[in-house]
Parts: C-alpha cells; sequence; structure tokens
C-alpha cells in the first residue's frame, strides 16, 4: 500500500506523459504480490484428537514468533482423516499416533516424532479407589469384575474397534486384548468415537472406566483419574525410565513437496521452548529427536 500511496503522491508534473504513470503498474502489482506471499501465510493442522491440545499450545506460540502466520487447527480428524485431509491438500499438517505406511511414504509424506505420552487407563472422578493390577483391568474388560470397591458398577467406555487407543490396548497383552474384542462383542456398550468423546464420556459417566492419554488430560484440564498399573503410576518420568510400559507416541507429518512452514514448525517444536511446553502438556521427548 505504501507503493501505491507514493505513487499516487507523485506529482503531476513531475512525469512527461501518462504512458510513465501506467508504466509503473505492473511492477507496483508484482512487489504487492510478493510482498503478500511472504508475510502472510495460514497454517493449517489436523489430526490426532490426543495431540490437538498440545498443539493448539505450540502453534499459539509458534504464529506469536513468526510474523505473518496464522496457526488454524482443524478438529476431530483422527489420525487417518488428519493424513488423508493431507494427501488431498486440505490441511498442511496431520497429526498422527501411528507411524507411516509404506506407500504413505512412497506419496511424499514425511513424518518426525514430537513427543511420546503415557497411555493411561482413567476414571471419572467420582471413583475414589481403581485397581492396583493390570489383572484386575483385564477382568473389568472382559466382564469378570463388574463393580468398584464401593460396590458401584464399573462402566466401561471403548473405542472402536480399529481406532489407535484399542490397537495400543490390545498390544498391552494377550490377556488384554481377548478381554477388549469381548467387551466390544457385548451388546449395550459405551463406545467413544474420538479422543474428545472418549474424556467427555469419563467425566460425565459416574463410574466409568476407559484408556486415553495423559497428554489430552493434563492439557485440557480434565477432571479424570488416572489409576497406577503394577503399582506404577503414569507420568513422563516413569515413562523415560521404563517403569511405565504403556506409551502413545505422536508424530507431524507434512507433505515433502510443500514443506517450508511445515519443517519451520517442526524446528520450533524441537527447540528448547517447544520441548518445554510439550513437558507441560504431558509429552517426554526423546533426546535428539
Amino acid at each position: 500500500m505504501q507503493a501505491i500511496n507514493w505513487f499516487r503522491a507523485w506529482p503531476a508534473s513531475q512525469h512527461r506523459d501518462s504512458a510513465r504513470r501506467y508504466a509503473l503498474l505492473p511492477l507496483v502489482a508484482a512487489l504487492l504480490a510478493f510482498a503478500t506471499n511472504v508475510t502472510a501465510q495460514t497454517l493449517k493442522i489436523g489430526g490426532n484428537g490426543s495431540g490437538m491440545p498440545a498443539i493448539k499450545l505450540l502453534g499459539a506460540e509458534f504464529a506469536r514468533r513468526t510474523p505473518g502466520v496464522t496457526v488454524v487447527v482443524v478438529p476431530n480428524l483422527g489420525s487417518s482423516g488428519g493424513l488423508k485431509a493431507l494427501r488431498e491438500g486440505v490441511i498442511d499438517l496431520a497429526i498422527s499416533s501411528r507411524p507411516l505406511k509404506p506407500e504413505e511414504t512412497a506419496s511424499g509424506m514425511v513424518a518426525a516424532e514430537f513427543g511420546r505420552t503415557p497411555f493411561v487407563f482413567a476414571t471419572n472422578s467420582s471413583v475414589t479407589r481403581g485397581f492396583g493390577s493390570l489383572a484386575e483391568l483385564v477382568d473389568a474388560y472382559a466382564g469378570k469384575l463388574t463393580t468398584w470397591s464401593d460396590g458401584s458398577p464399573i462402566r466401561l467406555i471403548l473405542r472402536p474397534k480399529n481406532d489407535g487407543d484399542t490397537v495400543i490396548q490390545q498390544a498391552i497383552s494377550p490377556e488384554m486384548k481377548q478381554a477388549v474384542e469381548a467387551a466390544l462383542a457385548r451388546p449395550g456398550m459405551s463406545i467413544a468415537s474420538t479422543d474428545q468423546d472418549a474424556v467427555d464420556m469419563l467425566e460425565k459417566t459416574a463410574g466409568a472406566l476407559g484408556v486415553t492419554s495423559m497428554s489430552i488430560v493434563r492439557a485440557e484440564k480434565r477432571r479424570l483419574n488416572l489409576l497406577s498399573v503394577n503399582g506404577v503410576a503414569p507420568s513422563t518420568n516413569a515413562l523415560a525410565d521404563g517403569s511405565y510400559r504403556y506409551v502413545k507416541t505422536m508424530y507431524l507429518v507434512w507433505n515433502g513437496a510443500d514443506a517450508d512452514a511445515a519443517v519451520r514448525f517442526n524446528a520450533f517444536i524441537a527447540s528448547r521452548e517447544g520441548r518445554q511446553l510439550l513437558l507441560n502438556a504431558g509429552y517426554w521427548v526423546a533426546a535428539g529427536s
């Protein structure tokens, strides 16, 4: 705009004819277009719900430090939905709770692990005494243990069969896999479609038990109880030293052919400030990742 105002203020007496005046217009337009392209950019991010609260915090800080960049977080896509939206060019970055498949890598997608968070068994705040062992949790999902210690009913909040959290839970042990399959087969069970749905249902349902990630509970300040497993409480320190074994790994994914803002955002996540934000949001960041 300054270029246009300067041109308009140029006294007519200073040019010999109108041709000189209009000859400058293409140059002014090119300068304005270049300035717009280098100073204004929208970075759209979507994907796994567990990662969204931390990504919102990181995105806001990245935008604050990067003039001209606006970060927009698209909700409720899930890992698969986020990767599909990235492939179709709807978003610029996807958040995934799984590594890329060979065909996704072959298509030009690039993934970088940005953090690991404890994968947790959580209860409604009404549950004053949970379970102490993995065996008890298995029995609860198998339907062999149906009440809490005070006699109130255990109400399972499940995830869909092929959901990432279900896959992680079933990988805990063969017994847990069988118990989850049995729970999903029982009629009338409560099933949460997304990570946000899961924590919403856990908060609202008295006696509820389900799985989620510590990151979403901490970042969104959810009023849930996180259960110890075999005497080990979930924490980033326990995850780091290997005493807590259940983990959800999060990946930032972008298209290698269109990587400028994505690479800069990934670099910010790996910075000292970005790592601290991740730690505050319930993530452990592996050294060198």
